[in-house]
């Protein structure tokens, strides 16, 4: 057997997580005593709010650990309903508990899509949309806008049905609302006109709204309209890790969907990974089942504006506004081109990358993970103080380019 058919031809191209990486990335430098500013891993950072932690704690102490249902707690499975406003509109069997919102993912995935079929993404995909498509032998397509100016990372209606006419074997078109890693909020009348093209064309609409807490300026997310039309097409993604703080790693995802494509899920489920973790159900339990703590908000608000304070005048980059998420999102296209202080040219954003991580310490994730080369997405939920100095770090490296 040849070294390269030892592993699946779908698997071998496969690059690890940039996101995760970057993890990885961090702690090696602070291994090594360089510095380090963390802008990298999107992930909330603080104290796990107590009544969580007691969940999950009171779960092993009762030894409440035995098999639930493979598509999740019943009563944790109701309260998803309610946490999202839909109880009116849908019931528990609409409703799938997974291990993160990833699993959530692969399993609409694998449950609607046949080999070669085409799925469509918005403008800047989240790093693993792409692989889990392809796992389950679906065709990935980003969608482009034709738009220019504000409007260049959004997908317009006419936009998606460009892509539509050209890939009939499309089977969903898939948007994650507040964007990762752009930063940016699809409002109440762009997200439904999207929508409305899906349902027109029997094409499933997937909302990826993990972040939709975290909404700046006083908004309030834009819900997707729930009817009788929308929901065969409409399935909703939401998980535990970006609207609480240092939940990441508990990994509880939920999808809320029509009846067909919910029991397609839950019987993959039970082949996979049956259940998720019931300790971790009862801890996401006890964080949606109480008023949201808004706390979490006002602070990733506050070093939003920090961020922007200290960056202004950053050398060669232009910085796109952040209503929602806690992402910043830098075009870097001014520094392609140019020269480091050795001598090296800048030629894409995983150079500028590099080069802010090697010279100023300063971890980015660049866009070309995202499939949109020329930006950097920076994580500003991250202490005050390493926001001072990273943006100082950035500025003065940058200002060395030439």
């Amino acid at each position: 057997m040849e070294p390269h058919e030892r592993i699946s031809a779908k698997l071998s191209k496969f690059r690890p997580s940039l996101t995760l990486a970057l993890k990885t990335l961090v702690g090696e430098r602070v291994s090594r005593g360089l510095p380090v500013y963390d802008f990298g891993l999107g992930e909330t950072k603080g104290e796990l709010d107590p009544p969580i932690r007691e969940a999950g704690e009171r779960a092993f102490r009762e030894m409440d650990t035995m098999y639930s249902d493979p598509a999740g707690l019943p009563e944790l499975r109701r309260r998803v309903l309610d946490w999202l406003d839909v109880a009116s509109h849908y019931d528990v069997g609409n409703v799938v508990i997974s291990t993160g919102a990833k699993q959530s993912l692969f399993n609409i995935f694998m449950a609607v899509c046949n080999p070669a079929d085409c799925v469509l993404f918005d403008a800047a995909p989240w790093v693993s949309y792409q692989p889990l498509a392809v796992m389950a032998y679906a065709f990935p397509t980003m969608v482009l806008p034709l738009a220019g100016g504000e409007r260049a990372l959004k997908v317009t209606p006419a936009d998606l049905e460009r892509n539509l006419d050209s890939r009939p074997h499309t089977k969903l078109f898939l948007v994650n609302n507040p964007v990762n890693p752009t930063g940016q909020l699809y409002s109440h009348s762009e997200i439904n006109a999207l929508l409305d093209v899906c349902v027109e064309r029997q094409v499933y609409f997937v909302l990826d709204r993990l972040y939709w807490r975290i909404v700046f300026d006083g908004a309030s997310y834009p819900e997707p309209r729930v009817d009788e039309a929308t929901r065969p097409w409409l399935i909703q993604v939401d998980g535990l890790s970006k609207n609480f703080r240092r939940t990441g790693g508990l990994r509880i995802g939920w999808t809320v969907g029509p009846d067909d494509l919910t029991g397609a899920m839950i019987n993959l489920q039970s082949h996979y990974t049956a259940n998720p973790s019931v300790p971790t159900q009862r801890a996401a339990l006890a964080a949606i089942g109480r008023e949201y703590d808004l706390s979490l908000v006002r602070e990733l608000q506050d070093r939003r504006d920090l961020l922007l304070w200290c960056a202004r005048g950053m050398p060669h980059v232009r910085i796109w506004p952040t209503p929602a998420a806690f992402y910043s999102f830098w075009d870097v296209a001014g520094c392609l081109g140019k020269r480091t202080p050795s001598g090296e040219t800048i030629q894409t954003a995983d150079d500028v990358a590099a080069y802010l991580v090697r010279e100023a310490g300063v971890v980015t994730a660049s866009g070309r993970a995202f499939m949109q080369d020329g930006f950097l997405r920076l994580s500003f939920a991250t202490p005050e103080e390493e926001i001072r100095s990273g943006m100082a770090a950035a500025a003065e490296a940058l200002g060395r380019l030439s």
